[in-house]
């Protein structure tokens, strides 16, 4: 197992209205590491599967205990389970100032996987599930959900420690908690936002579409270019690591005379050598889609122009081969076998 886990603490809260706040707070024994570490590489990897991810830095014009406490404990001046209770003490007044009411549990985990060490903070919420028990016996209980975290951040500790300009030292999950939770939780680490990740993408995308839109390349040689580039951006996105333009240089300028990289220079791009990848947003590289007005649609670009066909003077999509599980749904509701 590729995970070693060198600390580990996790505090329930409860707060609902008209109620005290109430905790209760552990710090794992080394018995109990022993045993937590699939449960952190679990973690760890529903972590780099979220699709929005964006990060963040430490800010003096924020709250700054949690980042002073952590520092701390870093540079080994205080024990763990002092920016512990610090933190819970952070998190406690944070979700009274926002008003929330919450049920959950707050993890802590100073964590190494590969040559990494990371500090890990996490919110996680409580899910009801039903059991039989071996007298065929309906049990009921509750369990952490990790597939569905959203309040989470995690810190690259070597670049927190020694790259002190490191814009990319903490990432957290940028999803669909909510602008104030999101708020909520950037506060309670006295963090702010340094890149992100769905921008530098849909840039990242324009540029490789006005590369191809200047190149001599059939309709299937972009295609068979756009699956490549989406194979290799997923492998990154599922790694957790960022794109290499060096490597997608090549995979851009393999089936064209000139180089994607001199082609972003000319067109004056401001990519990094790293570029950050947005999960959703690298989708649209093989897929087209859009919602609203009640109306969902999403199909693969190959399909446009074959089996999907789009009239701009008339606004009219036009779907040849509807799919099966859609086709019959159309057929029962106008009672037709």
């Amino acid at each position: 197992m590729s995970i070693t886990v060198n600390q580990f603490s996790i505090a329930f809260y409860e707060k609902k209205e008209d109620t005290d706040f109430s905790t209760k707070w552990a710090v794992m024994t080394d018995t109990s590491l022993e045993k937590s570490n699939q449960f952190v590489e679990q973690l760890h990897n529903v972590y780099n599967a979220k699709p929005s991810k964006s990060y963040a830095a430490f800010s003096e014009e924020k709250n700054t205990a949690f980042s002073q406490g952590l520092h701390s404990y870093l540079n080994q001046e205080v024990a763990f389970d002092h920016v512990s209770k610090e933190t819970l003490q952070i998190f406690q007044a944070e979700l009274e100032k926002y008003e929330f009411q919450e049920t959950g549990y707050l993890l802590l985990i100073d964590y190494e996987y590969v040559a990494t060490r990371y500090f890990m903070v996490g919110v996680v919420n409580l899910t009801e599930h039903f059991s039989i028990d071996t007298e065929f016996g309906i049990q009921r209980a509750r369990h952490l959900d990790l597939t569905k975290i959203q309040l989470a951040a995690r810190i690259d500790v070597s670049s927190l420690l020694h790259a002190k300009d490191d814009l990319k030292a903490i990432s957290f999950i940028k999803g669909r908690a909510g602008r104030q939770v999101n708020d909520f939780f950037m506060d309670l680490l006295g963090c702010t936002e340094t890149i992100n990740a769905k921008v530098q993408s849909k840039e990242l995308l324009t540029a490789i579409d006005d590369f191809m839109s200047t190149e001599s390349m059939a309709q299937n040689e972009k295609s068979e270019t756009r699956e490549k580039v989406f194979e290799y951006c997923s492998e990154r996105i599922s790694s957790g690591e960022d794109a290499d333009m060096g490597e997608l240089n090549e995979a851009l300028s393999v089936i064209s005379d000139n180089e994607f990289k001199d082609f972003i220079q000319q067109q004056e791009y401001s990519f990094d050598d790293k570029v950050t990848l947005d999960k959703s947003t690298v989708r649209k590289l093989v897929k087209l889609s859009g919602s609203g007005g009640g109306v969902s649609v999403s199909f693969d670009r190959t399909l446009l122009g074959d089996r999907v066909n789009y009239s701009p003077g008339t606004d009219t999509l036009t779907i040849k081969g509807v799919p099966a599980s859609l086709k019959a749904h159309l057929l029962d509701e106008f009672g037709l076998e």
